[in-house]
């Protein structure tokens, strides 16, 4: 080697910024770089010489690991980490590098080291280790699957969670593909998802793991790509086990669709309690049987619409079921084929014990049967499926409903419910229409000897009296004294007394004595001379002297005055009179009828009315009876005057409707029959249909109705029960027994009606 290259080398050894070592066989440091100088803070010539475990370890003999002395025995290089103490006390680790320098036989003559100061990477190292074992411990203490997957969809690291999910240990997961866990559908899945990874797109799916017993598991598994640039090295996934989620939200739905149902049940009701409501508003506007029977059908072709509704219902004599020949044809015809067959087997009084025996409204059905009578279980035994319920009042059963349905089918308890409080609120009234409808047929069947006198509409037995005195005092001329409200037809009596008299040919002259002040009715009456008063221009023949020959109806007699009531009593009693103004004294040949409303007797008493001429007037007496006193003409006086004012609009209505008649025949009618008869002619003019109805009759009629309706069932009711209660003393077993009702029914409607043992039955 020249002297120059020897420079070259020494130059290079030098510049070289790691620490720089070269030993003897001895162990002898020979030659040392600046910055193995600088490391061991010691000039180069006072490390020359020295040992390298002086130096390195501050040791007095060699090292049992020594470094440099492998590399003297076995003549390979070698290479270690060494924490060193600096002089200056601080500790750093090196990355040594010995290597063995040969002579060109072989024979190993030195050593020369290489270090590396690696203190801040072995700090890193040991942050990292340390930090990877925090991680490790997290993930394996994590209660979700965690795993990273390389580029090929294979295991690389499972965690214990995962491992416990699926069954398998974590090293069984190594080299394993995500989709090898899957089942079929989900493979094929899993497979085209992975390829979205793989292009850097994180995913997210809920997929079934197969475990390794064979069960499966519901799983989410989140997948994030990890990716250095565009290229994908693999991926870390997260798994969580979905089961206990997917059973809560099993749960969840079933509760859900329960909740839903009991919703729409309850929404059921509710719309079922609202139309009971209502059924309890309309249901007094039903005048008849055939429209309540309507009505039912109604409601009920709403909840079924392919079923027949059947009406058992007893007429009032409970002696046979009613036809319901007004109703629908939707009604009737079922209901008339039921009549049919149980006529064929039964007769109708062994069906009315058979219901008399009924004391509960309680729902039957086909499957409960056994309830009825086995004609009854016959007659709808064609049905599918049906049920039926009893009609029943506080007394009595008065009939049966059946619904039969066209299909089999199983009845919802709500529904069968409603029908039940349906009929338990309206049953009362349905046997009420039963009597009042019984009792119009009956006053219309009644055929007495007349049931008219003339334009005297009437058959009551009061009528026939006054019919028998017209009879008798027709064919004299004796006075007759017409008594009665104001329209009860005193000037129709006295008419027919006309007609019926030897005078029919003559005239019938009225003066309304209550019309005219006491000088004008005596002129109206004898008739005045001319200048007998100032206007009096001409001579003037009074009522009187025209009914000459004829008959003289002198209405509301007992309006007349003094003076006036002393002429009369002189021409009562010899049929002479003069006129006002005159001195001829004339005869007439007239037959006096008088009327009033008034009662004579305690007018003549008071001393308001001449007690001479009271007698003279009450010879022959025909008290007229008000209306409220033979109510039972009113359906008579009302088709009369249907027909009269038909004729007169040019209508053709046919008839009133039962609950309209009975709105008449309870109204008191202090007009009497010309008050009924303008009602009726209101009626007429308003009405566009066939038969009047309630709603057709003049407002105080309505207002009436519509406040004697409002509280006939509701209040008759509240009366009843609290009468019974009282009667019991409050034992309620006691009152439910007298009211044959149920013990919890009793309780329902004490509630209902906020009853209490100093309620009053008012």
């Amino acid at each position: 080697m020249t002297q120059q290259t020897e420079a070259s080398l020494i130059r290079i050894f030098n510049s070289v910024t790691d620490p720089f070592v070269i030993y003897d066989q001895a162990y002898h440091i020979l030659m040392v770089n600046p910055a193995f100088a600088a490391t061991f803070q010691q000039p180069p010539e006072k490390l020359l010489g020295r040992r390298c475990f002086q130096v390195l370890y501050n040791r007095k003999e060699l090292c049992d690991d020594c470094h440099v002395k492998d590399v003297f025995v076995t003549g390979e290089a070698r290479v270690r980490e060494k924490l060193l103490t600096l002089p200056d006390g601080s500790q750093r680790y090196f990355e040594v590098h010995s290597y063995p320098v040969k002579d060109p036989w072989g024979n190993i003559i030195q050593a020369f080291e290489h270090s590396q100061d690696i203190t801040e990477r072995k700090s890193l190292e040991m942050q990292l280790k340390t930090s990877e074992e925090k991680y490790r411990t997290i993930v394996e203490m994590a209660r979700e699957g965690i795993f990273i997957l390389d580029y090929k969809a294979r295991f690389t690291f499972a965690n214990e969670c995962l491992a416990r999910m699926l069954g398998y240990t974590p090293q069984e997961f190594l080299g394993r593909t995500l989709c090898s866990l899957m089942d079929e559908e989900a493979r094929v899945q899993g497979r085209a998802q992975f390829n979205q990874s793989r292009q850097g797109q994180a995913l997210a799916q809920e997929i079934r793991l197969t475990c390794q017993d064979g069960t499966h598991v519901n799983c989410m598994i989140s997948v994030t790509p990890l990716m250095v640039g565009n290229d994908f090295f693999g991926s870390i996934g997260i798994v969580t086990d979905i089961s206990q989620i997917k059973q809560v939200e099993t749960e969840l739905r079933a509760a859900k669709d329960t909740l839903a149902a009991q919703a729409w049940e309850l929404q059921k009701t509710q719309s079922q309690l609202e139309t009971l409501l209502e059924i309890a508003r309309q249901v007094h506007t039903k005048g008849s049987l055939g429209e309540i029977i309507n009505f039912i059908q109604d409601i009920s072709r709403k909840t079924f619409s392919q079923a027949d509704p059947l009406f058992l219902i007893l007429d009032s004599g409970r002696n046979s079921f009613l036809p319901l020949e007004d109703c629908q044809p939707k009604v009737a015809a079922p209901s008339g084929r039921l009549f049919q067959q149980l006529e064929k087997v039964a007769a109708t009084a062994e069906l009315v014990g058979h219901l008399d025996k009924i004391k509960d409204s309680q729902i039957i059905t086909k499957t409960q049967h056994n309830f009825l009578p086995p004609q009854m279980r016959q007659a709808v035994s064609s049905y599918p499926s049906w049920f039926g319920l009893p009609l029943l009042t506080p007394e009595q059963c008065i009939g049966f409903f059946f619904l039969g349905s066209h299909t089999a089918q199983d009845y919802a308890p709500e529904d069968l419910r409603f029908f039940q409080a349906l009929f338990g609120q309206i049953s009362g009234y349905i046997h009420q229409l039963v009597l009042r409808e019984a009792e119009i047929k009956l006053l219309r069947q009644k055929v007495t000897e007349r049931s008219s006198y003339g334009e005297i509409i009437g058959q009551c037995g009061k009528m026939q009296e006054v019919y028998e005195l017209i009879d008798l005092v027709s064919g004299s001329d004796a006075t007759v004294f017409i008594t009665g409200e104001n329209g009860t037809g005193k000037e129709l009596v006295a008419r027919a007394i006309h007609e019926r008299s030897h005078r029919r040919k003559g005239p019938f002259i009225v003066a309304n004595c209550s019309a005219y002040s006491p000088t004008l009715l005596e002129s109206e009456l004898f008739g005045h001379e001319k200048g007998a008063f100032t206007g009096a221009i001409r001579q003037k023949k009074g009522r009187i002297e025209r009914a000459q020959g004829g008959t003289l109806f002198l209405d509301e007699i007992g309006d007349i005055a003094p003076a006036t009531q002393i002429l009369l009593l002189r021409f009562l009693q010899d049929h002479c009179f003069e006129r006002v103004g005159g001195e001829e004294t004339i005869m007439a040949d007239v037959r006096v009828l008088a009327a009033t409303n008034k009662d004579l007797f305690k007018e003549a008493d008071a001393g308001r009315f001449r007690e001479d001429l009271y007698y003279r007037l009450n010879v022959i007496a025909i008290p007229l009876p008000a209306l409220r006193e033979r109510k039972e003409d009113i359906p008579l006086l009302c088709q009369h005057f249907l027909e009269k004012f038909n004729r007169k609009e040019g209508k053709q209505i046919k008839r009133f409707s039962p609950n309209t008649l009975q709105v008449l025949m309870d109204f008191d009618w202090p007009g009497n029959v010309r008050q009924l008869e303008n009602a009726v002619s209101h009626a007429v003019i308003v009405c566009q249909a066939d038969v009047v109805g309630r709603k057709h009759l003049p407002r105080f009629l309505k207002d009436k109705s519509e406040e004697t309706s409002s509280t006939s069932l509701v209040e008759q009711e509240r009366r009843l029960i609290l009468r019974v209660l009282k009667e019991a003393n409050w034992n309620k077993h006691d009152a439910a027994r007298r009211l044959k009702l149920s013990r919890s029914t009793l309780y329902s409607k004490i509630r209902r009606y906020n009853l209490e043992p100093n309620a009053s039955i008012v």
